[in-house]
């Protein structure tokens, strides 16, 4: 089997609606649907239930979280690949998956284009076109990969295990960042809409103070102290960037702080 597509749900019946059409609907068939609900009381079983013929698998029972849930699915999978697809996330069209696995690829990461959902008004994002991977120790430090616009072959689960569920927000980032940025792993781009990803889920609620503490958490985890202070000072200098071409941008500002910092070395010489 080629593919495991994997969609946790908690209370959101039209959601997931949404999501299970958007499968049900692909011209690709070689893959199974797993649905893990976390004990829903808002209609989501009965859904399920009146969509039995196109589900794998499926299970409806409380969870101590998004990550918990998640894993319950890699566990179930069976395919090269796989695939979450939360609830209320759509796949873009139904040669979605087709378009994906035309090549019969087998590198370690496949990704594509995805659009971004926010009240009803879609943003179309294409960065990871012609993206240069090599730099993904600090570039997925400073940001994110959007986890509906990535295919994970099984083996990297295998590699490094299923989610942390000891983080609340950065599992899947921390899997990405030991595949990608640390292991260089190889990344294959395929010019095509994959989904359409939810804004409004938990991921992109919470609170950016919480994922910065968790990804500190997992750098010290798996760099060496030294690198992660580095990787913290070009993050500060790229988030206040702004000073710096202020003062490239006026020749006065930036002959006066050169002659600042040589006054400071003067001084400095003095002293000593």
């Amino acid at each position: 089997m080629k593919l495991s597509i994997i969609t946790i749900n908690l209370n959101d019946k039209e959601g997931l609606r949404k999501t299970i059409e958007s499968v049900s609907a692909q011209t690709f068939t070689d893959y199974e649907f797993i649905i893990i609900d976390g004990k829903s009381t808002d209609g989501s079983v009965e859904l399920i239930e009146q969509h039995l013929e196109r589900i794998s698998y499926w299970v409806s029972e409380k969870d101590s979280g998004i990550y918990n849930a998640m894993n319950k699915g890699i566990r179930q999978a069976k395919g090269e690949y796989l695939y979450f697809l939360n609830s209320g996330d759509a796949l873009y069209e139904k040669t979605t998956l087709e378009n994906i696995f035309a090549g019969d690829p087998h590198e370690p990461f496949i990704c594509g284009n995805f659009y971004m959902e926010q009240k009803g008004k879609l943003t179309p994002d294409t960065s990871y076109q012609g993206r240069d991977w090599r730099l993904s120790l600090y570039d997925l430090f400073a940001g994110f990969l959007c986890h509906q616009a990535f295919f994970i072959h099984c083996s990297n689960f295998e590699k490094y295990g299923l989610y942390s569920e000891e983080l609340k927000v950065i599992s899947d980032w921390k899997l990405f960042y030991q595949g990608i940025a640390i292991d260089q792993l190889p990344v294959h781009y395929v010019d095509t809409f994959i989904s359409i990803y939810n804004m409004e889920g938990f991921s992109t609620q919470i609170g950016g103070e919480i994922i910065y503490k968790e990804k500190l958490q997992v750098c010290r985890e798996l760099l060496s102290e030294q690198l992660t202070q580095k990787l913290i000072r070009l993050y500060y200098l790229d988030q206040n960037g702004f000073v710096t071409d202020i003062m490239k941008s006026k020749k006065w500002i930036y002959n006066s702080f050169r002659a600042f910092c040589k006054i400071g070395r003067i001084l400095s010489f003095v002293k000593e």
